[in-house]
């Protein structure tokens, strides 16, 4: 696992969080970070972050 330096998601291939490859950018995301724990906790991190600027939950 690679750590990535920046906040930007520019490859969504690559993991965010750590920088490895992804299966496919939407299930192989979810698969990903239910398979690493430190990405689960920073994909969680984001997601309360982000949670103050939408209305309501989301369904993703």
């Amino acid at each position: 696992m690679t750590a990535t330096t920046t906040m930007n998601w520019s490859d969504p291939v690559i993991c965010p969080f750590c920088g490895d490859e992804l299966q496919s950018p939407g299930a192989g995301f979810i698969d990903h970070i239910r398979e690493s724990d430190d990405c689960e906790r920073g994909f969680e991190h984001w997601r309360e972050n982000v949670a103050g600027d939408l209305a309501g939950e989301w369904s993703g």
